[in-house]
């Protein structure tokens, strides 16, 4: 792994720990959320779980975010927008993404999909959930385990609970075998040390 003078050895070996542990194989796809608040706390998350990349549509609405909730997590991952949700679905789906979409009335859930192939989970927009043509186009619907009279979560909150899954998913299985290959942590750790000097030119 390449050494940065210009870095602190202790800040160096945090983004090498970082970038071991960081993976695509799954990521998050937020559609046309209306809410800062529910968009900043899912983008948060994704990177305290350490998903690498997260989609943004917004067809309808348009992004904003809360840069009290975000703490700086923006910093760290790949976010990718689009105007048209079919540029999107077309994009995922050409990288070998399975499209899996959060469906309150599905009838598998999340312990019921095929883990092992790379996962697109997209999560709709609070009030109507994902469009019709998102629908129509997914791969498969899950549900996540609910037992009470309540029939949805809040989607920050239901986005929250996929992502433990998921971790617990790669944990069992092992991490390291979700992980990015040498040479894509390498080039991370190379734009991480970018923006740590000189900022995030992409989310300004």
């Amino acid at each position: 792994m390449q050494q940065f003078t210009d870095l602190t050895e202790r800040r160096q070996k945090l983004f090498e720990r970082v970038a071991s542990l960081r993976t695509r194989h799954f990521c998050l796809v937020l559609e046309d959320f209306f809410d800062p608040h529910n968009i900043s706390a899912v983008i948060r998350t994704s990177e305290v779980y350490g998903l690498q990349d997260v989609h943004i549509i917004e067809e309808d609405n348009p992004y904003r975010i809360n840069k009290a909730i975000l703490k700086g997590s923006i910093k760290w991952l790949d976010v990718f927008r689009y105007k048209k949700r079919e540029v999107c679905i077309e994009g995922l789906k050409s990288k070998g993404y399975t499209i899996a979409v959060a469906n309150t009335h599905a009838k598998k859930t999340i312990l019921d999909l095929d883990l092992s192939k790379p996962t697109a989970f997209y999560m709709g927009a609070e009030f109507r959930g994902n469009h019709p043509d998102t629908v129509k186009y997914a791969d498969c619907n899950f549900v996540l385990p609910q037992y009470g009279f309540t029939e949805s979560m809040n989607v920050s909150v239901a986005s929250g609970i996929l992502l433990t899954y998921l971790d617990v998913y790669m944990r069992l299985r092992g991490r390291k075998k979700f992980s990015l290959p040498l040479e894509e942590q390498e080039a991370l750790i190379m734009e991480w040390r970018e923006r740590h000097l000189f900022g995030d030119t992409s989310q300004k």
